[in-house]
């Protein structure tokens, strides 16, 4: 039986990396609260790891943004270690690429109570309870910004450890990579019962016996990484069984809005509803927010919203209300997908492409059904792709057939607009 014990798992923390393609306009806490989001992901960290009196914080990697991590980023980071260290916190730490040991600076001195894993070997520590070793850790760190090597087949479990963690960097299943990758089945063998990984941004567990996890980035860093960001604690028993919860760090939530543009004929009724939808946004969060506005559906807005320009004064409109605002919401892009408003009856009076096709959708609509699956098979046998693959097409049944028809019906009809539309544009 080993001791009960308790650690706070993160990683890629990118302390000082700048929010990418934000727009934010006239200086003010919008900027400052932006700037400093980082730096208050990994206070939340330390914040969790204090109160829940854990025995560890372990960092799996890209501590800084880049190679040349500043000197106010170097000493806010130590200062957050000092304060975990005054609550008989140890600390954990492996290299990663945005932070290889070649490249390391440490302007900044740190707690005894660090344990920084070396790049030449794997290296193992032990992690301690009330005095005694309640497990050992063992770790690598990147030597360059790119490490091709799997790094995980270096990692032997000693025969006598009561329990332990492994810490790397790592593009685990993905063969190639450049960031040290292995497989799952790799770090299975290794003997660990515990994998505290980084590297990659979204938190996902990939097995749980033994525990495999990314716990995701602290703060998320542009459109792409929507969603709760944060850490894991995790819970030792006595027994070896293991227990995670996920503690919320980010300072501000990338997330994204979808919009219908269907029922609005006028722009202002439009940022109006988005306006309406954005006030809710503090009590679902309760945080700032970043968002990307998706537009979708058909109507008379689709012009404006095709255009960069249409969509620049939007986003504008949007943000010339958010800026002074503690918990604000920035809007940080806006994408198009759209489509045309047909009038298809008055299309089909038109002699055009268009209008064409909707009367051959009428001439086969019109038959009794039986006949009508009859012409759609052999229309769908008469396609190149599914002569060459006759299987996928004795997958497709009538119904299915039918099902496509149908939507084919306005779909193909908005496609043909929209192509009519662009070739007189150009």
């Amino acid at each position: 039986m080993g001791k009960h014990f308790s650690f706070i798992h993160c990683a890629d923390l990118h302390l000082g990396e700048p929010f990418r393609d934000v727009r934010l306009g006239s200086a003010g806490p919008w900027n400052e609260q932006i700037g400093k989001a980082t730096f208050k992901a990994f206070e939340k960290v330390v914040d969790a790891a204090l109160e829940n009196r854990v025995d560890a914080i372990l960092i799996s990697g890209d501590v800084y943004n880049s190679d040349h991590h500043s000197l106010s980023a170097q000493m806010a980071f130590a200062r957050e270690l000092y304060r975990a260290a005054q609550g008989g916190i140890q600390i954990f730490m492996v290299h990663g690429n945005h932070d290889p040991g070649e490249a390391w600076r440490a302007d900044i001195p740190l707690p005894e109570t660090v344990h920084i894993f070396s790049s030449d070997h794997v290296e193992s520590f032990p992690l301690m309870k009330d005095g005694e070793k309640a497990a050992t850790v063992y770790g690598i760190s990147y030597k360059t910004r790119h490490v091709k090597e799997d790094l995980a087949a270096s990692f032997h479990r000693d025969k006598d450890d009561v329990f332990a963690i492994g810490m790397l960097h790592t593009d685990a299943g993905v063969a190639g990579s450049p960031y040290a990758p292995c497989t799952v089945d790799e770090l299975k063998a290794s003997g660990m019962d515990y994998w505290a990984l980084g590297h990659v941004h979204t938190r996902k567990t990939l097995s749980t016996s033994p525990y495999i996890v990314y716990p995701g980035n602290t703060q998320g860093l542009n459109v792409n990484e929507t969603g709760i960001r944060g850490c894991y604690l995790v819970d030792v028993g006595a027994y070896g069984t293991v227990t995670l919860k996920f503690i919320e760090t980010d300072i501000i939530r990338w997330m994204d809005m979808t919009v219908d543009i269907s029922p609005f004929s006028q722009v202002d009724d439009l940022i109006q509803a988005i306006t309406k939808r954005r006030a809710g946004l503090k009590e679902l969060t309760g945080r700032p927010n970043m968002i990307r506005l998706i537009f979708t559906g058909a109507g008379p807005l689709h012009q404006a919203l095709a255009t960069e320009e249409g969509r620049d004064f939007i986003l504008q409109t949007l943000n010339d209300k958010e800026q002074f605002r503690f918990l604000f919401a920035c809007f940080t892009a806006a994408e198009d997908r759209t489509r045309t408003a047909v009038n298809l009856k008055e299309r089909r009076e038109l002699p055009d492409v268009t209008g064409n096709f909707l009367k051959a959708f009428d001439e086969i609509n019109g038959q009794d059904e039986e006949k009508r699956k009859e012409e759609l098979r052999k229309m769908a046998e008469d396609q190149p792709e599914f002569a060459k693959y006759r299987k996928l097409l004795d997958a497709v049944s009538d119904e299915d057939l039918l099902k496509a028809f149908q939507k084919s019906e306005l779909l193909g009809a908005e496609m043909l607009t929209e192509e009519e539309e662009d070739h007189e544009n150009h």
